[in-house]
């Protein structure tokens, strides 16, 4: 198949959307598809394998950049399908932007849209209006009514598309992303804290992902505090970057643990696999309220860290989804409580065993379920799938 993969958003230029739109639409060629991805002109830095690219050169993350950004991209999809026509067109992260449904309509094909956010809850977050959110809800439904299908991203988003829009359930596949096992793997601990500069005695406690809202440092931070002494003397590594940055910087001021937190900034992501392997622990703090939006702790970091062999302390709630399919394979602990998140961090500190087969079942588990190139197979069955259901219903 000839597949536009189109991106019609501000994109997260330096981490998730741009890692799961490289690693999915690179897989898609390994399999023998041509694929053309429309991204910012920036990311033509970043290394890209097998894939076609049209490279838009106005872009930005004001409001006057943007839609310039999504004029030109839709201006060079409509070129380039004139020229050779793309057999369905896949549009990555839904959010609502002008002109997009009429876009859709005028190319006349078949296409998929990819939800991995839920924009309706992002623009109450900023305060926004009832009636942007009016107009935000029918444009959104409008798209997702006329795609052939639509892949979620958690089960929470799924749920959403068919409730809230009144959905057919089997055109909404869940697909919980993937990771590059290839990319992250186990490594030498002490070799790369060396290449890294960090400490080589003591062990390393890490999260890696955005500095914002709903990943829950907060509480993070508190439950390092109470560890005191007794815990081989641990460092916590927070890598990443974002809103609450200064936030959680001045908190461990406050709590008296700077000289034991390490805060390196954002990272490129062919630098994340050495700190992964320098870690001991990792952690993925979600804020109470963003477990129910997904319904689940699942992300696209948790699968990265078990890739590289770590064990994994995650937030969850008993009934979701994810704690289901975790059990085993990950230590679990209520979200926004310091005191639980505390113990769960002395289990692991203490209880070598514990880790080392934490660390093993997860890796067992991403290698054979969780891969991109799984997670690739997976969304072009459902892509064929729903192509055929539609042309067998044409009168």
């Amino acid at each position: 198949m000839r597949i536009a993969y189109v991106a019609l958003i501000e994109i997260d230029v330096a981490n998730a959307c741009l890692i799961h739109t490289r690693e999915i639409g690179e897989q898609w060629a390994r399999l023998g598809h041509e694929v053309t991805v429309l991204l910012p002109k920036p990311l033509r830095k970043q290394a890209w394998s097998g894939v076609r690219h049209a490279w838009v050169r106005w872009w930005g993350f004001d409001w006057p950049r943007q839609l310039a950004f999504i004029g030109e991209s839709a201006w060079r999809l409509i070129r380039l399908h004139r020229a050779r026509p793309f057999d369905l067109l896949y549009v990555r992260e839904l959010t609502v932007r002008p002109g997009l449904a009429w876009l859709l309509r005028r190319m006349r094909l078949p296409y998929f849209v990819e939800v991995n956010g839920w924009v309706l809850d992002e623009m109450r977050m900023m305060g926004a209006s009832a009636r942007a959110l009016r107009v935000a809800r029918r444009t959104q439904g409008r798209i997702l009514s006329g795609a052939s299908g639509i892949v979620a991203s958690t089960t929470g988003n799924a749920d959403k598309v068919i409730r809230e829009y009144g959905i057919p359930t089997e055109r909404v596949m869940v697909q919980e992303l993937g990771t590059n096992a290839e990319h992250f793997l186990p490594g030498d601990r002490r070799r790369a804290r060396l290449a890294l500069a960090l400490p080589q005695e003591g062990p390393v406690i890490l999260f890696a992902g955005s500095f914002h809202p709903h990943h829950d440092l907060s509480t993070m931070v508190k439950a390092f505090a109470s560890l005191g002494e007794a815990e081989q003397r641990p460092w916590l590594l927070l890598v990443g970057y974002g809103t609450t940055w200064d936030a959680v910087r001045k908190q461990c001021e406050s709590l008296g643990i700077a000289d034991r937190v390490l805060l390196p900034g954002s990272r490129p992501y062919e630098a994340m696999p050495l700190y992964f392997q320098a870690a001991d622990i990792a952690v993925l703090p979600l804020t109470g309220a963003n477990i129910r939006q997904r319904n689940g702790c699942i992300t696209l970091k948790l699968w990265d860290y078990m890739a590289a062999g770590l064990p994994v302390l995650v937030t969850d709630f008993q009934d979701t989804p994810s704690a289901a399919i975790l059990m085993g394979k990950v230590y679990s602990v209520k979200p926004e409580d310091p005191d639980a998140m505390a113990a769960g961090l002395r289990d692991l500190l203490r209880q070598e065993n514990l880790r080392r087969r934490l660390g093993q079942t997860g890796l067992d588990y991403v290698r054979k379920h969780r891969t991109w190139r799984q997670a690739a197979e997976d969304t072009l069955r459902f892509i064929e799938d729903r192509l055929a259901t539609t042309r067998s219903h044409r009168p």
